[in-house]
């Protein structure tokens, strides 16, 4: 990478951190609020910033550009209000401001969503101004999307606490290692009906740019590489930036931080909306199929029957058998999904968790069962969850010829705990999933092995990894043949019979 750009991003990092403290300092503890209201400033800076550069573009290709801060809107420029100061600041900001932006037209529809019921929080003037002092130090304009991206991404890893409908960031290396396994590609449209603030979605975006990339132009962020993805062509990345990526989430919250996470990394024209997925009334959208839907949809929902959507396969009161149902029937003929569940829905005995895993296995191929430990979300939640990796059959059909692939992971390289840490001490089986996964979903022991959909069906389409696992007791079980358990029976059966008639003569 270029020196200057780490740089710039060293600058801009400490900058973010030192604002982030004085607000912390200053009352707004909590972290979803405050990076809420970080993020409102940074836009009303960048704004002006994007503006005007479109302006002198339009001057220099004699295109047309219709400034948003044109006669009566001069006013809202950052620049002509970030030098008040004291009660005028504050209520300029509070009463004028953010009803603008709520309001905001001029095809810039995604930037109007991210005020819509928005309000100031910053608890006094001087925090005010003292934030917006710090911000107005950046300048947004030498950043490119990938760098304010990347910093924005580590600042919402700050948000700790799961929401009331039990939403959670999703780790970002659980999320690249789904990516992975899905291998989204350019040309494909891209789904998550619980994008949170944008996570599987924008991780699809970073995969595709990356393989899009020449390898002299790769570099490493955070150990993860990245690429520029200069090999897509122009009509390529219009594509990618305009007509890829659709994401919608219940939390007027998480649908905010996701629009403003996209506008961050240069992708402002992708759909993302407030929409509850599987409750309310239905329209057109709910008929829209996909190619690749990627989720970690909320694990402790309950939806009353009522609300249910009707055109869900299975009707049920929890959030993650309406969300299966729905991905599913999301999907396009050969669509792929990953979707992450927690393991009751894998095992669960009722009739809705029994009805979806047979509709899963009739109208896909299930090609992956990932079994995760208890702890891969932590600090957010300790419950022990599982990835379903599949395929939308072409004509569904529950084939029990089939085999499903398990893989059963220890360690994602985490300690497991609430005090979340990453290190080589702990262990991490991600690297022999992808390595097995890409070798065509080999078994090796003991990692994975396959089942037979025809056992699946069986055990009541149980799912569960620790069903079927070979391994179990660090060794293949090994199960005697027919006929000497046969014979067991029938010896057993003769003493029982010899001991039935010394009954019989007893009570003669």
């Amino acid at each position: 990478m270029d020196p200057k750009v780490s740089q710039l991003r060293e600058e801009f990092k400490q900058k973010i951190s030192r604002l982030n403290d004085y607000l912390w300092s200053n009352g707004l503890t909590d972290p979803g609020t405050r990076i809420q209201q970080m993020s409102f400033f940074f836009f009303l800076k960048m704004l002006e910033e994007q503006d005007s550069a479109l302006e002198k573009e339009a001057q220099l290709t004699r295109r047309t550009y219709k400034s948003i801060f044109k006669g009566k809107n001069e006013k809202y420029r950052w620049s002509e209000w970030s030098h008040k100061s004291g009660e005028n600041l504050y209520k300029f900001v509070r009463d004028e401001i953010f009803p603008f932006m709520e309001n905001l037209s001029n095809g810039r529809e995604n930037i109007r969503r991210m005020f819509i019921g928005a309000k100031l929080l910053v608890p006094d003037e001087v925090t005010l101004k003292r934030t917006i002092d710090i911000i107005d130090e950046i300048d947004f304009s030498k950043l490119d999307a990938d760098v304010k991206g990347d910093l924005y991404e580590d600042l919402l890893n700050q948000i700790k606490v799961a929401g009331e409908l039990g939403q959670l960031l999703t780790s970002r290396h659980i999320i690249r290692l789904i990516v992975q396994m899905i291998n989204p590609k350019i040309c494909e449209t891209i789904f998550d009906p619980a994008c949170g603030s944008g996570g599987f979605l924008l991780g699809a975006y970073e995969w595709i740019k990356l393989k899009n990339s020449d390898p002299k132009l790769i570099y490493e962020y955070n150990g993860i590489k990245r690429g520029p993805g200069d090999k897509l062509s122009k009509k390529q990345w219009q594509f990618l930036q305009e007509e890829a990526f659709f994401g919608q989430d219940v939390d007027p919250v998480f649908v905010r931080l996701s629009l403003m996470n996209f506008f961050l990394h240069g992708l402002e024209e992708s759909d993302v909306k407030r929409k509850d997925t599987v409750a309310g009334p239905e329209d057109e959208e709910d008929l829209r199929r996909f190619d690749v839907i990627m989720t970690n949809p909320p694990f402790a929902g309950k939806v009353d029957r009522e609300r249910i959507k009707k055109s869900l396969p299975i009707k049920s009161t929890k959030t993650q058998i309406l969300f299966l149902g729905y991905v599913i029937d999301s999907l396009k003929s050969n669509g792929r999904a990953g979707i992450i569940l927690p393991e009751g829905t894998l095992f669960g005995t009722n009739r809705d968790g029994k009805e979806i895993r047979r509709y899963l296995l009739e109208k896909c191929q299930l090609q992956a069962v990932v079994s995760m430990p208890a702890g891969v979300f932590q600090p957010y939640s300790g419950v022990k969850t599982s990835a379903l990796i599949f395929k939308r059959k072409p004509i569904p059909k529950l084939d029990e010829n089939e085999k499903i692939w398990f893989f059963n992971m220890q360690g994602d390289g985490s300690s497991l705990s609430a005090a979340k840490k990453f290190g080589p001490q702990y262990k991490n089986d991600i690297p022999k999933l992808l390595e097995l996964w890409n070798k065509n979903r080999t078994t090796e022991k003991p990692f994975s092995w396959f089942t037979p959909v025809k056992e699946i069906i069986e055990n009541d389409y149980i799912l569960s990894a620790n069903a079927y696992n070979p391994y179990i007791g660090g060794g293949e079980k090994k199960y005697r043949e027919p006929k000497e358990i046969l014979g067991e029976i029938d010896k057993a059966a003769g003493v029982l019979e010899k001991y039935l008639y010394r009954l019989k003569i007893t009570i003669l």
